[in-house]
């Protein structure tokens, strides 16, 4: 059984007890100073009168004091119930498991603290309130879930853990964090075991994947506190994306920076500000107005002078979560293409080659030229080669390919990779069906072949609005009419897969297929890249032809090296040189290196958002044996010869900014067999003894006026 004050104002009922009392003190004092007048006798008979009217004044402030308390009382709003103050904690000892959500998304403002500082405090209340022979835990919800303290018994020791805390740029996952802390509660000696969760109900932060598995959940409760009505303030917009490009078809010396902005909310956003910043300044400002629930794409431009890095940000007007606002980028201008070409009909004599025209096409005079790195390859030194060290892999007229060689290719196009595909003799068209159906979004059907004597196939030419094809007109139109075809394989269209034909034949079978891979793009030529089975190569339109073609389909690649990543996601170095290390350099300027252990080294500490510098220079000592040194060691100032390697960014995840909030039906479906309470947060015991408790205010209130009736009745008597 238990009396709960849900508010400090019954404090000062017992001020409006005292005063009355002390007033009665008094007056009792000076009646005694009285007995010992001189004219004692005087007074005999108004003793004789104070003393039959004492019983009435002791009455009337009984009365008053009693008024008095019970209307501080009815204000306190005080609850009866047969729980503690926090059913939360029950009186007999018990296992207890604290998650607490420090998404990003906790970081919400609510009046002048955040959801998170509103969710710590109301952990802490129930948490200093333990009984002896209980325990508690504390599991963070952010991805990774973590535990943050493991079982103990010391309220101390968690204040001063949780008051360290803060949220993280992280998205959410409850079924994670569920998961450890039922882990924990069978490892609790406690027969009375719960669960408590404090969040905001985004509902990206409930994927039923990531729960337990019912028969494993046993009949622990659950009780969870939502926040998300105390915000202030909303979460208006989100930068969602960030591309960054240069157009490598013109030689043009202008960056674009392509976003795309997200409206969090259900209504229109009109004229919000969008700006660019460059290396620390801003470029330009605009402004875009969104459809409630819309994304919209913005796209800005600028010149470039130098070739140096260039690294910004594009950003929104600030709203009440600031994380999700800004996204930042990175870009190194006019970077050369490295381009892997795999010859599928390697020959003795040189002129004889499948790619023999196509590397002198790509890289005719020089790379400086061309802005083509060219790398030729046979089919078995291919496993050797690192696709992610190359922009395009182009093959050429390739029979077939190393055993299970089709998943690196995908996971090559789903990163950023563009691959260019040739036909030609030596082609399966059963195997590259069956092999590469997940790229290409066709598949290869007959063999078409005339003889050199009859009438060849023909391009059809026309103007075109292809980035590619846009320049050929006029007299390079002219020129492409004496290209003959003399054999070319039919595709058909898969169902289901969406794809498009840029360039076709007079007769209407496609020449060139292009789709889109994950990042990356995927381009079929329905036949051979030599002089086999057409006369292309000898034109001298094959050579801005082809070039142009690798140079657009290598856009396609955001950043083969993954130099976006999101929050979490960790970096990987692949290009470890003996003797040599990596060296990264935070946001904050704090700087680490990376040792290479089995010519790899990987690089996990991404969790702030911004723009992380390399650095490529001799390893420093750490003192410690090779087999002892960790992938990455903290260094207090980079080695002077230190040169600039590059960049890679990390930015948040906008699935946290997005979704809406989870139903208590939903979560109920989720949780299966365990036992769910919800209420909401902000003032713990207020939030538990109100499911529990029967309020007291109104017969308190019953109480006043009948004391005030009472007091009336007994002076009009006297």
């Amino acid at each position: 059984m238990n009396l709960s004050f849900l508010s400090p104002i019954y404090l000062l009922g017992l001020l409006g007890i005292a005063v009355p009392v002390l007033i009665h003190l008094l007056t009792r004092r000076q009646q005694k100073r009285l007995r010992f007048s001189a004219v004692y006798l005087l007074f005999k008979s108004q003793k004789r009168s104070i003393k039959k009217s004492t019983p009435n004044r002791l009455l009337l402030l009984l009365i008053r004091c009693l008024a008095v308390a019970l209307l501080s009382l009815a204000l306190a709003h005080p609850l009866f119930s047969f729980g503690g103050p926090a059913d939360l904690i029950p009186v007999k000892p018990s296992a207890n498991v604290f998650i607490l959500d420090d998404s990003y998304s906790m970081a919400l403002s609510s009046g002048d603290k955040t959801l998170y500082d509103k969710a710590v405090h109301a952990v802490l209340k129930p948490i200093g309130k333990i009984p002896a022979g209980s325990a508690f835990s504390i599991v963070l919800a952010s991805q990774p879930t973590r535990v943050l303290q493991g079982w103990t018994e010391d309220s101390t020791l968690a204040e001063k853990i949780l008051k360290a805390t803060k949220p993280s740029f992280k998205t959410t996952s409850i079924g994670e964090a569920l998961t450890q802390a039922l882990e924990l509660l069978e490892e609790a000696p406690q027969k009375e075991k719960r669960i408590h969760v404090f969040t905001d109900l985004d509902k990206n932060g409930w994927n039923a994947e990531d729960f337990p598995e019912s028969e494993k959940q046993q009949n622990t409760p659950v009780k969870i506190l939502d926040f998300s009505h105390l915000k202030t303030g909303d979460n208006r917009a989100a930068v969602k994306n960030v591309e960054v490009s240069q157009e490598f078809l013109t030689n043009s010396r202008v960056i674009r920076v392509k976003s795309k902005v997200l409206n969090l909310e259900g209504r229109a956003l009109n004229n919000l500000n969008i700006t660019l910043s460059v290396n620390g300044k801003e470029q330009s400002r605009n402004t875009i107005s969104l459809k409630a629930n819309e994304t919209v794409e913005k796209e800005f431009t600028f010149p470039i002078k130098v070739n140096e890095p260039i690294s910004g940000t594009i950003q929104v007007a600030d709203d009440s979560l600031g994380v999700d606002n800004k996204r930042f980028f990175s870009y190194q201008p006019d970077q050369k293409i490295k381009v892997l070409v795999v010859d599928g009909d390697p020959k003795t004599v040189a002129h004889q080659r499948e790619t023999f025209y196509l590397e002198n096409a790509l890289s005719p005079f020089s790379v400086a030229l061309s802005n083509i790195d060219l790398t030729v390859s046979t089919l078995e030194q291919l496993p050797e080669r690192n696709l992610f060290d190359f922009s395009v892999l182009v093959l050429c007229n390739v029979s077939d390919l190393p055993f299970g060689y089709e998943i690196e290719l995908e996971k090559y196009a789903m990163r950023g990779g563009a691959l260019f595909i040739t036909l030609g003799d030596q082609i399966d068209p059963k195997y590259y069906n069956e092999k590469l159906g997940n790229l290409l979004p066709v598949t290869i059907q007959s063999l078409n072949q005339v003889d050199r004597q009859s009438d060849p196939f023909r391009l059809k030419l026309e103007k075109s609005d292809h980035p590619v094809l846009k320049i050929f007109t006029g007299k390079s139109l002219q020129e492409m009419q004496s290209i003959r075809f003399y054999s070319l394989y039919s595709v058909e269209g898969r169902d289901n897969r969406e794809f498009t034909v840029p360039l076709w034949f007079s007769n209407k079978y496609p020449a060139v297929v292009e789709s889109e891979f994950g990042k990356g793009k995927v381009i079929l030529y329905v036949t051979s890249i030599d002089r086999d089975w057409n006369n292309f190569p000898i034109q001298p339109t094959f050579l801005p032809w082809i070039q142009r073609w690798i140079k657009y389909s290598a856009r396609g690649l955001e950043s083969i090296q993954r130099q976006d990543l999101l929050i979490g996601e960790p970096f990987v170095w692949k290009e470890a040189i003996p003797g040599t290390a990596l060296f990264v350099k935070f946001p904050s300027g704090k700087i680490t290196q990376l040792i290479p252990i089995d010519g790899e080294a990987s690089f996990n500490a991404t969790f702030r958002p911004g723009v992380y510098s390399l650095f490529r220079g001799e390893r420093e000592a750490s003192g410690k044996s090779e087999s002892e040194e960790t992938r990455a060691q903290p260094v207090t100032s980079l080695p002077e010869n230190a040169l600039p390697a590059g960049a890679f960014t990390v930015n948040v995840n906008t699935r946290e900014s997005e979704g809406g909030k989870i139903s208590e039906e939903e979560i109920k479906n989720i949780l299966g067999n365990l036992p769910v309470e919800i209420s909401q947060g902000g003032d713990v015991d207020q939030a538990i003894a109100a499911s529990k408790g029967f309020p007291l205010a109104t017969p308190f209130l019953l109480l006043v006026a009948g004391m005030l009736f009472w007091e009336g009745w007994v002076v009009r008597r006297e």
